[in-house]
């Protein structure tokens, strides 16, 4: 999925643009929509985007200018240009420094999807031939430093403006500005690269002191820190290894100072331990089939209790991994007895799994996915009780700018694995689900003939008039004018 910014002066071009792509490319994701350059840049220190589509005429700054600013600041972010058809010397210019392609306006949305269809094809390949990103940047800047160290911090949710700006206090202190070379935001995380004589481990508690005072600001961090070679090479494994760091404390919520010694000894304290001997395929099965669910809620919530107070630290690979042997186990076990398995694709477990980000929400789906399986071998399937605190929670907040990612986080779940439970459970999807919902609030509105359909539109949570009378139409076969008439 492509993340991407929208940077319009004309606010109607952006709603345009918008509706455009939530309708025929729901795929892409519009992360935010900004009038102004400047904004933009803003915004780019604090979010990570893959595509940003800019005007190239806008009065603070032109799209040439932005540009060229994008692809120095951020090179891995590519830029789209939307221009008229006597812009043809700003397309060049821009195009010059460094724009993807351009989009002549207006743009129709066959246009739109082919050109982010071929920037995405060509995305994977340069992520097939480059494992991490700015390694030529890298080499050219960094690479025969003396003593070079490397640290990596990511916050707990979106690192915002406020967040980077304590960092960067946190980062005045002591005698770190002499050692700092650079500070640099890499997709999710924040890289610290700095010169220093002491082993890593002799630098840590520096570190622990920067994280428990982002802590008392309000802010959980998460650290990893290695040294550097004098290569390119080494330079970018030490990031590697950093990242893996940093995936490893957030998968098991662990906010601390990690460094490659002590991720070394978590990991072999874990080897000699495996799921299997928290959780039994033959126990879950026998419950399964004799359809026991209370029995089978009791076993795993005890074992959930005892995996918590075991004292270990998860590999999330190596738990991922056990985690969908389980499921392949009980899948190929239901099918030996001549039952029907929950679901045969093993690409649609390796993908739900992966997306899991913490050793909690990953038994979390464990537990839901074996209770779904016995509730579908005996016909029974009852909603789980967060798809109904959504319900609620959308029949309170329709007239908000809600997405999925919103609900989702309100019930404490990842917004892809939310997504396809509340169409299981649902036989719609989320969006559909709240479509309905406006509507049938719009219907009442528009029982009062002095309310304009806009009106109305913004009334249940509409940004768009127009992209809201299409809806209607869609479900009510008749337009919102249409309806008032005939009720009022």
């Amino acid at each position: 999925m492509l993340k991407m910014m929208l940077v319009d002066d004309e606010r109607t071009v952006l709603q345009g643009l918008s509706h455009i792509l939530s309708k025929y490319c729901p795929r892409y994701e519009v992360v935010s929509m900004v009038q102004s350059a400047s904004e933009a840049l803003n915004l780019l220190e604090n979010v990570y985007v893959d595509v940003v589509i800019t005007d190239v005429k806008m009065p603070d700054m032109d799209g040439i200018e932005l540009t060229k600013k994008i692809r120095t600041l951020y090179p891995r972010t590519e830029v789209i240009v939307l221009s008229g058809y006597d812009d043809f010397e700003f397309v060049r210019q821009t195009m010059k420094n460094g724009a993807y392609d351009y989009l002549l306006k207006p743009c129709n949305y066959q246009s739109i999807l082919d050109l982010l269809l071929k920037l995405e094809e060509d995305l994977l390949k340069l992520d097939a031939s480059v494992a991490t990103p700015g390694k030529k940047e890298w080499h050219d800047t960094y690479a025969g430093y003396d003593n070079l160290k490397i640290a990596v911090v990511s916050t707990q949710g979106s690192a915002d403006s406020n967040f980077s700006e304590l960092l960067n206090q946190e980062l005045k202190k002591g005698t770190m500005p002499k050692e700092l070379v650079t500070r640099i935001k890499m997709n999710e995380h924040f890289v610290i690269l700095f010169q220093h004589s002491m082993e890593v481990s002799d630098n840590k508690q520096r570190f622990y002191g920067y994280r428990q005072s982002l802590q008392r600001k309000g802010y959980t961090t998460y650290w990893a820190i290695r040294d550097c070679g004098r290569s390119s090479e080494c330079l970018l494994e030490a990031y590697e290894a950093c990242t893996e760091m940093i995936e490893f404390l957030q998968f098991n919520e662990m906010a601390a100072v990690l460094d490659a010694d002590m991720h070394h000894k978590y990991l072999d304290r874990h080897k000699a331990q495996d799921l299997s001997q928290y959780v039994s395929c033959e126990t879950i099965m026998k419950y399964v089939m004799s359809g026991d669910h209370e029995k089978l809620q009791h076993y795993l919530e005890i074992n959930w209790n005892l995996l918590c107070r075991s004292d270990l630290y998860w590999d999330p690979k190596q738990l991922k991994n056990a985690t969908l042997k389980l499921c392949i186990y009980l899948e190929h076990q239901l099918k030996d007895n001549g039952l029907k398995p929950l679901s045969g694709e093993l690409e649609d477990y390796v993908d739900r799994i992966k997306m899991l980000s913490t050793f909690r929400t990953l038994f979390d789906w464990l537990k839901s996915y074996i209770m779904n399986t016995i509730a579908n071998l005996h016909g029974e399937e009852p909603a789980p009780q967060y798809i109904q605190t959504v319900k609620k929670y959308i029949e309170k907040h329709y007239m908000d700018d809600i997405c999925l990612k919103t609900v989702s986080d309100t019930v404490f779940l990842n917004p892809w694995y939310f997504s396809t439970q509340f169409k299981k459970y649902m036989n719609m999807t989320f969006s559909e689900y709240l479509n309905q919902v406006r509507v049938r609030m719009a219907k009442l509105f528009l029982k009062q003939r002095d309310l304009k359909v806009y009106q109305v539109a913004e009334m249940v949570g509409f940004q768009d008039a127009a992209y809201f009378s299409t809806v209607f139409k869609n479900l009510e076969n008749m337009s919102p004018k249409d309806y008032q008439k005939t009720v009022s």
